[in-house]
C-alpha cells in the first residue's frame, strides 16, 4: 500500500517537477508551453500522423490498383477503322479497243467494326463485321460487299483453364494481402516505438529528478560543513570535498537536462508529421510505469505469434503468391494446341439496305475449322522461368522456416525478459529502501562525528544510483511487456486499435 502510495506522488508530481526543475534550459519564460500527454493519447496521435505508417498506408491502395490492373486481361477490345481508295490501272489494248476506254478507276470505302476478348477459361473470342462500297468505270454506283462472321480459339494445353488465365489475378490478390499485413506490421512496430520513447522520456524525467535531488543533497551537506569550518568542527578539505560533490553532481543534472530533450524529441517524431508545431512545447507525461505482474505462458505466446504476427502472415501469403507463379509457368512448358473455328455470312447489295437483307438471309454462310500448333525448339526461357519459379518457392519457404524459428526465440526471449525485469523490480526497490537507510544512517554517524564528509557524499550518490535504478527497472519491465505483445503479435487487441478495410 506505501508502494502504491508513492507511485500516485510521483505521477502527480511529474508535471510540477518539470515546470520547476526544468525552467533553466528547458523553458523560456512566457514562451514555452507544457502539455500533458497519456500513452493513449500519443498512440491516437501517432496512428494519425505518424509518417512510416503514413507511407505503408499507401501500399495497399498501390495493390489494389495491381488487381484491377490484372483483371483488365479479361476487358473486351472493341475496334473500327474505315479506309477511302482511288485506283486508276491502265487498259491493256484489246480491252481499250473493245470498251473505247484507256484506263479503269475504282473507289473504295471500307469500313470495319470488330469486337474480341479473352474468357477466364483461355477461350479467345471475336465478333467482326466489314462493309466494301465500290464504285468505278464498269459500275459507276456503289456496290455493297462484305462478311459479318465470328471466331472462337480454345488452348487444349498451354493457356487452357482458369487457374492458369485468373494466375495474374490471383498473384496480385496476394501482393496486396501481403501489403495490408506490412501496413499492420508497421502499425505495430510504431506502436511499439511510441511505448518505448513514453517510458523512456518518464524515465529521463525521473533520472533527472534523482540527480537533483542528490545536487540539493550534496549544496545541503556543502552549507552545513561551511558552518562546521566557521566554528572550527570541521577542517577547510572537507568543504573543498563537499564542493566537489556539488560540482559532479551539476554536471550530472545538466546531462540529464539533454537526454529528457533527446528522448522528448524522440516522442515528438513518432506522434507528429511536423515536429516544428512541438518546437516550444514540453511534453508531461501522464502515465507512469506501474508495475502489473503479469504470468507468462511460452507455449501459448509462440501459438498466438505464429496465428497472428502480420510479418509471418506476409511471409505465409508470399509462399502462396509464389506456387501460384510456379503453377502458371510450369503450364508454359506444355506446346501451343489450340482449336479454332469461325462462322459468319457474306452478302451483296447495291445499297446498304440490300446488303444487310442478304447477310441476314443466310444464303451464303462462311465457316472454318481448324487445329493450330506450335512448339519452341528447346524453349529454354520456359525452362529457366519454371526453375527459377520453382527454386524462388523453395527458398521462400525455408525463409519461412527460418522466420518461424526467429519468432519462437523473439517470444521465448521477450517471455523471459519480463520475468527477469520483474525481478528487477523488486531487487531495485529492496536497493533503494536499504539505499535511504544507509544514507540516513552515515548523516547520523557524521553528525555523531564519526563518519566523514566523503562517506555521506558516497551513501548520497549510492542513493541516487539507486533511486535511478528501480525507475530504470520499471521503465524495463513496462518496456519488456510491449516487446511481448510486439512478438506476439497482440499489441493492437493490447490497445484497443481495430484497423478496418480503409485503414
Amino acid at each position: 500500500m506505501n508502494e502504491m502510495i508513492k507511485l500516485v506522488v510521483r505521477v502527480g508530481a511529474i508535471g510540477a517537477f518539470v515546470l520547476c526543475s526544468l525552467s533553466n534550459g528547458r523553458a523560456q519564460a512566457g514562451t514555452n508551453q507544457v502539455k500533458s500527454l497519456t500513452l493513449q493519447e500519443c498512440i491516437e496521435r501517432a496512428l494519425q500522423n505518424n509518417l512510416d505508417i503514413k507511407i505503408q498506408r499507401v501500399n495497399p491502395t498501390i495493390q489494389s490498383w495491381g488487381v484491377v490492373s490484372a483483371q483488365g486481361v479479361f476487358d473486351p477490345a472493341l475496334s473500327g477503322s474505315t479506309r477511302y481508295e482511288d485506283n486508276a490501272q491502265p487498259a491493256d489494248p484489246e480491252q481499250a479497243r473493245s470498251l473505247g476506254l484507256s484506263s479503269f478507276q475504282q473507289q473504295t470505302w471500307l469500313s470495319q467494326v470488330g469486337l474480341a476478348g479473352l474468357l477466364p477459361s483461355g477461350t479467345q473470342y471475336g465478333l467482326s463485321g466489314s462493309d466494301t462500297r465500290t464504285s468505278g468505270t464498269l459500275a459507276r454506283n456503289f456496290v455493297y460487299t462484305g462478311p459479318i462472321s465470328g471466331f472462337l480459339t480454345q488452348p487444349i494445353l498451354k493457356n487452357f483453364g482458369f487457374s492458369v488465365n485468373t494466375a495474374l489475378i490471383q498473384i496480385a490478390r496476394k501482393s496486396r494481402e501481403i501489403a495490408v499485413q506490412n501496413f499492420v506490421q508497421q502499425v505495430i512496430n510504431s506502436i511499439s516505438a511510441v511505448e518505448n520513447a513514453y517510458y523512456e522520456l518518464v524515465f529521463a524525467i525521473e533520472d533527472h529528478k534523482a540527480k537533483l535531488e542528490d545536487l540539493n543533497l550534496a549544496k545541503q551537506l556543502l552549507d552545513e560543513t561551511q558552518r562546521k569550518v566557521q566554528i572550527g568542527v570541521s577542517s577547510p578539505l572537507d568543504v573543498t570535498t563537499a564542493e566537489s560533490g556539488v560540482a559532479s553532481r551539476e554536471e550530472a543534472v545538466i546531462l540529464a537536462e539533454r537526454t529528457i530533450k533527446d528522448n522528448e524529441n524522440a516522442l515528438k517524431l513518432l506522434i507528429s508529421q511536423n515536429v516544428s508545431e512541438f518546437r516550444n512545447t514540453t511534453f508531461v507525461p501522464v502515465n507512469y510505469p506501474i508495475v502489473q505482474r503479469v504470468e507468462t505462458d511460452v507455449a501459448r505466446s509462440i501459438r498466438t505469434a505464429l496465428e497472428t504476427r502480420p510479418d509471418y502472415l506476409a511471409a505465409r501469403k508470399a509462399v502462396e503468391r509464389q506456387n501460384i507463379q510456379v503453377k502458371f509457368n510450369r503450364n508454359q512448358l506444355w506446346p501451343e494446341i489450340d482449336l479454332n473455328g469461325s462462322y459468319g455470312w457474306n452478302g451483296r447489295g447495291g445499297t446498304f439496305v440490300n446488303w444487310a437483307e442478304d447477310v441476314g438471309s443466310r444464303d451464303n454462310p462462311d465457316w472454318a475449322a481448324g487445329v493450330s500448333v506450335s512448339f519452341p525448339i528447346g524453349d529454354r526461357q520456359a525452362r529457366a522461368n519454371y526453375h527459377t519459379a520453382r527454386l524462388q518457392a523453395e527458398q521462400l519457404l525455408l525463409q519461412l522456416k527460418q522466420m518461424e524459428q526467429q519468432i519462437i526465440v523473439a517470444v521465448d526471449n521477450a517471455a523471459g525478459h519480463v520475468q527477469t525485469n520483474l525481478k528487477s523490480v523488486d531487487a531495485a526497490s529492496a536497493a533503494r529502501r536499504l539505499a535511504e537507510e544507509s544514507y540516513k544512517a552515515e548523516r547520523t554517524k557524521l553528525q555523531a562525528g564519526t563518519s566523514t564528509t566523503l562517506n555521506v557524499l558516497t551513501q548520497e550518490s549510492a542513493l541516487a544510483d539507486a533511486r535511478s535504478a528501480e525507475i530504470r527497472a520499471r521503465t524495463n519491465y513496462s518496456e519488456s511487456l510491449a516487446a511481448l505483445a510486439q512478438a506476439e503479435g497482440t499489441i493492437l487487441q493490447q490497445n484497443n486499435i481495430v484497423l478496418n478495410e480503409r485503414f
